[in-house]
């Protein structure tokens, strides 16, 4: 993995320079191969203190073929909103020549691509969000996997938030670091993501490009106040430098689960085929959305997943609980 350096839009989370992560030990094959099958009280406790886990076989093979099917062909329906979420995040503040937002400017798919190009932006992926809304059987999957969310929460009962395709094609960049309660308008702690492998990622030292973790930096509730998130000079490597570690190679059907808070990013695809992978977020059943002087300031969200959200927030109050039908119980 080659040496970057990435400037994470968080709370107190700035600079840091990546060297090449620690791999966890590999699980055997047979660790998870029920999605429902309880976890062993050592691996909440490795979630609880790194932040991360990995299931290997989460999905069994006869499962992976059809699951990807399914998502590929979801994906294939929202690639245009992926294209247009892609400019909307890459070129917001960017003008055209008559001063006005570039993005409002155009809504087809391929007029997005267009000016991407234009303007040689790298893309870290393309992502398409909620599948599950317009599919029943993406609604299916997600909900296998409610009952191992909970477990690590240390909750009864969950709800999903997101679900997400994360396609990063041949030559994508890295993806920033970034935490994802920080990307959401929820006033919670008790938020896990998978992420799904549906195709082979080799290990990063083979040129892979699975998630790298910032284990413990879920529990690092200094940061944010001794840091001001504004100044760019800010160099974490040092504080990190010993805590960065992936789960090496991921075969299709295995899955990494990671904190809200934890710290994560990708390294840019160097190999010769693209790279699908699922993700799906849940948050504790009784979560609340912030309230409403965090909702209007620019410092409290990154507001890069609005998309996901919006249709649900504008029905609820501040400090209210995140209970809405976009948000169903699934454990």
């Amino acid at each position: 993995m080659r040496y970057i350096l990435i400037w994470l839009n968080l709370p107190g989370f700035l600079a840091l320079s990546l060297s090449t992560p620690r791999n966890f030990p590999v699980e055997s094959a047979t660790s998870n191969s029920n999605p429902s099958y309880p976890l062993s009280v050592e691996r909440v406790l490795e979630f609880e203190r790194n932040g991360h886990i990995c299931t290997r076989c989460l999905l069994e093979d006869s499962e992976v073929k059809s699951v990807k099917q399914t998502v590929e062909s979801a994906f294939l329906l929202l690639e245009p909103d992926a294209w247009r979420q892609s400019a909307r995040v890459m070129l917001e503040g960017v003008e055209d020549d008559f001063g006005l937002p570039l993005v409002k400017n155009f809504e087809d798919a391929a007029d997005c691509r267009a000016v991407l190009e234009e303007h040689d932006v790298e893309l870290p992926f393309l992502q398409a969000m909620n599948l599950w809304r317009n599919d029943p059987k993406v609604e299916a999957i997600v909900r296998k996997f409610g009952k191992t969310a909970a477990q690590l929460l240390g909750v009864e009962s969950v709800r999903l938030y997101q679900d997400s395709v994360f396609y990063k094609r041949v030559d994508d960049g890295p993806t920033r670091w970034h935490s994802d309660l920080h990307m959401s308008p929820l006033d919670t702690n008790s938020m896990v993501t998978m992420w799904l492998a549906l195709d082979h990622v080799p290990s990063q030292e083979d040129g892979g490009s699975a998630l790298t973790f910032a284990s413990g930096s879920h529990r690092d509730f200094a940061l944010a106040f001794h840091y001001d998130p504004r100044d760019e000079t800010n160099d974490l490597t040092e504080r990190y430098a010993e805590a960065l570690c992936d789960h090496g190679e991921l075969r299709p059907g295995d899955a990494t689960w990671h904190h809200g808070w934890t710290l994560h990013s990708s390294p840019p695809n160097e190999l010769d085929s693209p790279r699908l992978a699922f993700t799906v977020s849940f948050i504790a059943d009784g979560a609340r959305i912030l309230g409403a002087e965090a909702l209007k300031s620019g410092e409290t969200i990154d507001d890069e997943d609005r998309a996901s959200y919006e249709d649900w927030l504008c029905d609820l109050e501040p400090g209210a609980r995140a209970e809405h039908r976009l948000l169903p119980v699934v454990c």
